[in-house]
């Protein structure tokens, strides 16, 4: 009894602090990381290693929180986005090639400096597009992949099931209406 009376009060207190969107968004990812095929353990792993690689980023160019998109799976490491010249795209794949638990880096940095918020809300819009496709076709396990979009290049990177899902994974990037050139990362487990 005294336990229902105590996670009453922690409920309460939580409750009028304004913490229930931060526990339910908690609650979310976890499911979220549950039920992809690379398990709760890595992850985590992956989880981490992002975060180190954006705090170094950070620290090396503050630009780079906003300019680099960094995803990884199973150690694995994709880099997309836009930076100024070659130079700083070496930067960032060193950078990321510095943190430990770091396996391969696929550095896909647009170099010239040039994405215009227009360009960058029709990627985000078309990102978003992609999802939902992904999400409503039955053959495909879309929590199982990333999706990025930098000026009309579609970067898919994940982990297919069968060679069949991967193959339907990238014709429906292929035939989405926006995309200028797909960009597979995937791997059948």
């Amino acid at each position: 009894m005294r336990h229902y009376v105590l996670l009453g009060l922690l409920s309460t207190s939580l409750m009028a602090s304004g913490c229930v969107p931060l526990l339910l968004g908690g609650a979310a990812t976890a499911g979220y990381i549950a039920s992809q095929d690379r398990g709760t353990e890595t992850a985590i792993s992956d989880i981490k290693i992002k975060t180190y690689i954006k705090d170094k980023l950070t620290q090396q160019h503050y630009q780079y929180l906003t300019q680099v998109e960094i995803t990884v799976l199973r150690g694995n490491v994709l880099i997309t986005g836009v930076v100024s010249s070659s130079k700083q795209a070496l930067e960032v794949e060193a950078v990321v090639q510095s943190v430990q638990g770091v396996q391969q880096v696929y550095n896909e940095l647009f170099t010239d400096g040039y994405y215009p918020a227009k360009q960058y809300t029709q990627d985000t819009w078309l990102a978003t597009e992609i999802k939902s496709l992904m999400f409503a076709e039955k053959d495909i396990k879309s929590v199982n992949y990333n999706i990025h979009v930098v000026n009309g290049h579609a970067y898919v990177f994940g982990y297919a099931r069968t060679a069949s899902e991967l193959e339907a994974v990238k014709y429906l990037l292929r035939t989405t209406k926006g995309v200028k050139q797909v960009h597979s990362f995937i791997r059948v487990i």
